[in-house]
């Protein structure tokens, strides 16, 4: 690892510098019946169960060989699957990005997965054709592998690449996002050495529409307005299309959206059917009929609540189909029919692929689905759906359902995980002691463990509003449950109020930033403690981006937690106002900018009581977060600091918020490890 490290070992604090760190984990029975039956059972188990008497502890390698799985693309037919399949990183390579792939499957799991192109190697979005005889996939470009032929062949050629693409339902066109590209004027200033200087509006660069014919694969730009292209959904008609727009590129547009229909042949709006749109993306839909489109809608003042609504493609009064469903909808596809909407969502610690009429909203569950919410992938062919699912002991592979048929999984990615040493995984449920809600989490509890004999245990708090989910806990950098149980630690994963899976009243909370949510992850630690599951005398806590927040928040609010790690924590709600592209979130929810009234920032930033806090703390951070941006950690560091507080301050260059590579992504879970293990064993 490449880096700063600071350490503060003592009030004191000391300061280092290093140019490289190395990342470092029937009738009746006799007596004798009896005995046989005995010595059978204990020979198979013995035989049976390698992966209990053998099986080798998780470490932060092992976390980091996952193949991941995602895009999941069942063919027109229904006889074949195509996904994509990320790699690992190469270790002897740490600054590389991983490779992806397209790969093809048969629905009826006789036949091994194969890559589509096996020399291909940074591949994503494969869609096929209306017809089936062919599979589009991006690169930069837009490539096609038509039946029959043994390579691809490029179809667009847009400067800057393609962001996003759709087939139009005859096959004949594909419609395609492409970015504004710095003219030659601007490239001249950029040669020369002036680009830092403020450009006016004439220079932003907009994501715009385009469409190709197949015939001649000649593109034409759509739209020449200037407004930002999020989403695209053509007419079953092919003669409109729906855009998700943003008023510009800019980050504090991101929530100023609207859903408009233009012309296919014009690129002129013709309809706006509503502005009241959350900024997750990919759901537009429109239905085969023609006459609804689905898409995620807000209130007017943009909290973070949002439902599965339907606006009447030809203008008119928006249905909101899912507003009081007390789950959370991730993606969603159109049946055949029209008369309903398939659905995977988030209910609690699992999710279901549900289907929910159209007329009434009613819900008809089709199957569970293990697994995070993060990549969630379905797609569906009449009565078949192809998804991506998990187990406790294994990473998503592809699952197939039909009708009237159980839950089939076809492929098998990751075998080596039958080797590792696993906690047990399961649901743990308690009340707020405040107001009484029902709270819900995930218990991991460790290899060997002991009923009624305490352990050290850490709380792994919950980034963004991810609802932690009873599945596989060892596939990402960011999720270090398996990781401690293997290693001997209890780790809860508290679902405080605000995450996905609750209705969207509830994952409004998400902007309170602490408060009940707090009370919600203390109360689960004293109903741990209580059960004598948690050692009181040896808590933990930790956890990225929002659960680095939480972190922080906990720490100076109870001197309770022995050992913590914050990772991109928000810790100065002030600073970070003037500093981050959150700012218009931050405004939204407080009611006001902190320069006229700072009080709602104050009370809920940690860094205000980090006079309080006891507990030795670990912050990691990369150099050019943008969201969360790097002085956040600086200041929780200098505050830990004045306090006197054993801290630590890791630094990642090159990183932003979400760390990429890999000699990084294990330092930080080495470094992870050994900070509980010094301070809670």
């Amino acid at each position: 690892m490449l880096g700063n490290r600071f350490s503060n070992g003592s009030p004191r604090g000391d300061f280092y510098h290093k140019e490289q760190i190395v990342a470092r984990n029937r009738g009746g029975w006799c007596l004798s019946d009896v005995r046989h039956l005995l010595l059978m059972i204990a020979a198979s188990w013995l035989a049976l169960t390698p992966t209990v008497q053998n099986a080798k502890v998780i470490t932060p390698e092992d976390v980091l060989t996952i193949r991941e799985l995602s895009d999941v693309k069942l063919s027109p037919d229904g006889k074949q699957i195509a996904f994509v399949v990320t790699e690992p990183n190469d270790p002897k390579s740490p600054r590389e990005p991983r490779t992806s792939n397209v790969w093809i499957v048969a629905t009826d799991g006789r036949e091994q997965p194969r890559p589509l192109l096996p020399e291909l190697k940074n591949v994503n979005s494969p869609r096929w054709s209306p017809d089936g005889r062919a599979l589009a996939f991006l690169t930069d470009q837009i490539y096609l592998l038509r039946d029959g032929e043994k390579s691809a062949s490029r179809l667009t050629n847009a400067p800057g690449g393609v962001e996003d693409y759709a087939w139009s339902s005859d096959g004949k066109m594909i419609a395609f996002i492409a970015r504004d590209q710095p003219t030659a004027e601007e490239q001249a200033r950029r040669t020369a050495g002036d680009d830092a200087i403020v450009r006016p509006e004439s220079d932003l660069k907009y994501a715009r529409l385009w469409v190709v014919n197949l015939s001649d694969e000649k593109a034409t730009q759509v739209t020449k307005q200037n407004f930002e292209v999020l989403e695209l959904a053509w007419s079953p008609k092919g003669d409109e299309l729906a855009l998700i727009v943003a008023r510009s590129p800019r980050d504090e547009d991101a929530t100023n959206l609207s859903l408009v229909v233009i012309s296919r042949a014009t690129g002129e709006v013709l309809r706006t059917l509503t502005t009241n749109l959350s900024p997750i993306t990919g759901i537009l839909r429109w239905s085969p009929d023609g006459r609804w489109l689905t898409f995620f809608e807000t209130p007017p003042t943009k909290e973070s609540n949002n439902w599965l609504s339907l606006a009447p493609a030809q203008g008119g009064e928006i249905r909101p189909l899912l507003k009081d469903y007390k789950g959370s909808v991730l993606r969603s596809e159109w049946s055949p029919d029209s008369q309903s909407v398939i659905a995977e969502s988030v209910e609690g610690t699992h999710e279901v692929i549900s289907r929910f009429d159209v007329e009434t909203g009613a819900a008809h569950k089709l199957t569970d689905v293990i697994r995070s919410q993060w990549g969630a992938s379905f797609s569906i062919n009449g009565e078949t759906i192809a998804y991506l699912a998990q187990t406790p002991e294994s990473a998503d592979d592809i699952w197939v359902l039909e009708k009237n048929k159980p839950p089939r999984r076809i492929t098998d990615f990751n075998p080596r995980t039958k080797s590792w040493r696993f906690g047990k995984v399961s649901e743990v449920v308690w009340k707020n002691s405040k107001d009484g809600l029902t709270r819900r989490g995930v218990l991991i509890t460790p290899p060997g463990y002991q009923p009624g004999n305490p352990y050290p245990t850490i709380v792994n708090t919950h980034p963004g509003d991810t609802a932690w989910w009873t599945g596989f806990h060892s596939s990402r950098w960011w999720d270090w449950g398996q990781l401690l149980a293997s290693n001997g630690y209890v780790v809860f994963l508290p679902n405080t109020r605000g995450v996905t899976g609750e209705g969207g009243a509830m994952h409004a909370n998400i902007d309170h930033w602490g408060e009940l949510a707090f009370q919600d992850l203390m109360d689960g630690v004293d109903y741990l403690i209580a059960e004598k599951i948690a050692d009181p005398n040896r808590l933990g806590i930790g956890g990225w981006s929002n659960g680095g927040f939480m972190t922080e928040y906990a720490i100076t609010r109870t001197t309770r937690f022995k050992a913590a790690v914050a990772q991109a924590g928000h810790s100065d709600f002030f600073s970070l106002y003037g500093t981050s592209y959150l700012n218009e979130g931050l405004r939204r929810t407080s009611g006001q900018s902190p320069h006229y009234d700072r009080r709602w920032y104050d009370e809920h930033s940690p860094i205000t009581l980090i006079r309080n806090c006891k507990t030795p703390t670990l912050l990691l951070h990369g150099e050019f977060d943008g969201g969360v941006p790097l002085g956040q950690a600086y200041e929780f560091y200098a505050g830990l600091k004045d306090a006197g507080v054993a801290a630590e301050l890791v630094i990642y260059p090159r990183e932003r918020h979400n760390i990429q590579e890999y000699s990084h992504r294990l330092d930080i879970q080495r470094r992870i490890l050994a900070w509980f293990d010094k301070h809670l064993k």
